[in-house]
């Protein structure tokens, strides 16, 4: 069996803490030279064997359960904006709201741009999109790449000037939106911008991935359970361990975000095993 083990996140772990891991260890000692590419771990599981900006909103929008059809959809992350004395600056996307949230917000959005030809939805309230009815001339960067003032990260192309005035007004719009209120009231952060990146359409080529995939149904499984959807199969739950895949040629499972509570899991659940299963020469 090959097994392709995807850890979103893991390599923002405290470097002390993955030090001391011996499953970690053991995979440095069997493993070559490291393969290191620029990009997102959502990249990499569209383009496995080669770097690839392509567009994973549309992926993602098919793994989060909805269907663009053949319109140009962008991601549309809610996020914080602080105004700094000669600057703007991202300082955190909102993964908090709840669906009731959303709704609200959108409908707010959707009245004002109807006659722009944009559309945003959430099929979880942790997943947002636009879609739009042309294919615009911008190129865009994932929030995640986002360091200091956002000036020089605006969407550029041809249509920037465009898009850029509209990111403006969505602003505008949520600035003093009654849910930022409440939110505000309750301690929590305001959603006082969306960050559009990553666009395109579902009709858009991908790599053919011949494996079986798994995949959470959350939006770290959202790219890869929305390749499963482009190719005409669907992306399982992941296992609950290494021992539950069970025999299979190749597979890709893509387990949930790591943090410092979870890597333990992780590694008792799937690095351990995997590495005995190396060592077997099973895997």
């Amino acid at each position: 069996m090959i097994l392709t083990l995807a850890v979103p996140d893991l390599l923002t772990l405290d470097r002390d803490a993955l030090a001391v891991s011996r499953a970690l260890a053991l995979l440095a000692h069997y493993a070559g030279a490291p393969i290191v590419r620029e990009g997102s771990l959502d990249a990499l599981l569209n383009y496995p064997s080669a770097q690839s900006t392509a567009a994973l909103a549309p992926l993602a929008a098919l793994g989060a359960g909805l269907d663009p059809d053949a319109n140009y959809v962008l991601r549309a992350d809610p996020v914080a904006l602080v105004a700094g004395r000669a600057d703007v600056a991202l300082a955190a996307r909102i993964d908090d709201l709840d669906a009731d949230e959303c709704r609200a917000l959108h409908a707010t959005l959707n009245a004002h741009f109807r006659g722009d030809g944009l559309a945003f939805y959430a099929p979880r309230p942790d997943a947002w999109f636009v879609l739009a009815e042309r294919t615009p001339d911008i190129t865009t960067t994932p929030w995640t790449q986002v360091q200091g003032a956002i000036y020089p990260f605006l969407p550029a192309g041809g249509d920037a000037p465009l898009w850029r005035r509209w990111l403006s007004e969505m602003q505008m719009l949520l600035h003093e939106h009654p849910v930022n209120a409440a939110r505000e009231r309750r301690g929590r952060l305001p959603v006082t911008g969306i960050w559009i990146s990553e666009g395109g359409r579902v009709a858009d080529g991908v790599d053919v991935v011949n494996a079986q995939l798994f995949a959470p149904s959350s939006s770290a499984g959202d790219v890869a359970r929305g390749i499963a959807r482009r190719q005409g199969s669907v992306a399982g739950e992941p296992p609950e361990n290494f021992a539950a895949l069970r025999f299979r040629a190749r597979a890709i499972v893509v387990v949930n975000r790591a943090d410092t509570a979870t890597f333990g899991r992780v590694e008792r659940d799937w690095l351990a095993p995997a590495v005995a299963a190396l060592e077997r020469g099973t895997l």
